[in-house]
């Protein structure tokens, strides 16, 4: 099943991280009225998460069982072709560039290990730090999709969904507030926001509004436009107001996974704007968006400085963002989906024919 209206916030979730990284400096975005907004726009990558959850019951809930090893194969194919280009950069920024960049750092990149490394989780290519936990978050669905999600009641699940997210949020505020905690850039930041352990819960959280939508509410699609707004709004407030809990672990997986199934549901004016073909475009080069960024950004406002070309900081998150777009669209049009295609096709059982 494809959610078209799903797709594109996706992209809206990746141009918060963008601008999360790169907007600091901009006025647009560096204002008494969206300030609050854009200094935790980080939690796009949690909106991930969660989305990330939903999406993989929605796709394999017909299925009785995951073969594990096709299954990975998929993922494989799905994040890994933009990861290599996106460490391209770094690699050549290695030998440009002495000393900028390690191999140690590249080969992390490559491997997507980073973020089980306290201390190096943001090396390189930074955001690639979410792709660490997505892995993770991929090696343990097919066990937790044959063995818990096919046998056991939404209910029992709930339960224990519920028990890991509100454990994983007392362990994080907890340790923060403790001795243990030094700060930001240290190996106790790594491990409390960056461990693939610690977003679990976020996954966990959108298996089971997943599960809520396949079984309950995926034959109930409606106009949900009020809805939408309201739980928006409820987002905003969250913002503008911080309850004093750190939101990058988990905590506003709670919104984030109603407001999910409620698009979702919705034949609004939304849906239908949001399931424009160019919208939804947006959202299939969104993972291009997310995984090259920096490098893009990056080397884009060095060599603005370095030529000359300009040094205004609106004028270069402009161009860099133009140019960011176009990347993505090529990278994903002639890199990312024949790759895909490639690699799914790839046969990992022998197929046996007569007289064999």
């Amino acid at each position: 099943m494809r959610l078209e209206q799903l797709t594109f916030t996706r992209f809206i979730a990746a141009i918060a991280i963008v601008i999360f990284h790169f907007g600091a400096q901009i006025s647009l975005f560096n204002n008494g009225y969206v300030s609050f907004i854009r200094e935790q726009a980080n939690i796009g990558v949690s909106y991930f998460f969660v989305l990330s959850g939903f999406i993989m019951i929605v796709a394999y809930n017909r299925f009785n069982k995951i073969d594990t090893a096709d299954y990975l194969k998929n993922r494989f194919a799905r994040v890994y072709p933009l990861i290599a280009v996106s460490v391209i950069p770094f690699v050549m920024a290695y030998f440009l560039f002495p000393g900028t960049v390690t191999l140690t750092e590249i080969a992390l990149n490559l491997s997507t290990l980073q973020a089980w490394i306290p201390g190096m989780a943001t090396v390189g290519n930074y955001p690639l730090w979410s792709l660490t936990v997505e892995g993770f978050f991929y090696l343990c669905f097919p066990f937790l999709f044959n063995h818990f999600y096919k046998k056991y009641s939404i209910a029992k699940i709930s339960v224990v969904v519920f028990i890991i997210w509100l454990v994983s949020l007392i362990v994080q505020n907890y340790f923060l507030n403790t001795p243990f905690y030094k700060g930001n850039v240290t190996p106790s930041h790594d491990l409390l926001y960056y461990f693939p352990v610690m977003h679990l819960n976020q996954f966990l959280i959108g298996n089971l509004a997943g599960l809520f939508f396949v079984s309950r509410t995926i034959n109930t699609k409606r106009q949900y436009d009020i809805f939408v707004v309201i739980i928006l709004a409820v987002l905003v407030l969250l913002l503008k107001y911080p309850v004093g809990l750190s939101y990058h672990n988990g905590f506003l997986a709670l919104v984030f996974a109603p407001l999910i199934v409620v698009i979702a549901q919705n034949t609004g004016l939304i849906t239908k704007l949001f399931c424009k073909k160019p919208l939804v475009f947006l959202g299939e080069i969104s993972y291009a968006i997310y995984v090259l960024q920096i490098p893009v950004f990056e080397t884009g406002t060095k060599l603005m400085e370095k030529f000359g070309i300009t040094t205004n900081p609106s004028a270069i998150f402009c161009i860099n963002f133009i140019i960011l777009l176009v990347a993505s669209a090529i990278c994903h049009i002639y890199i990312e989906l024949p790759l895909r295609n490639r690699i799914k096709n790839i046969r990992l059982k022998p197929v046996f024919t007569n007289g064999n």
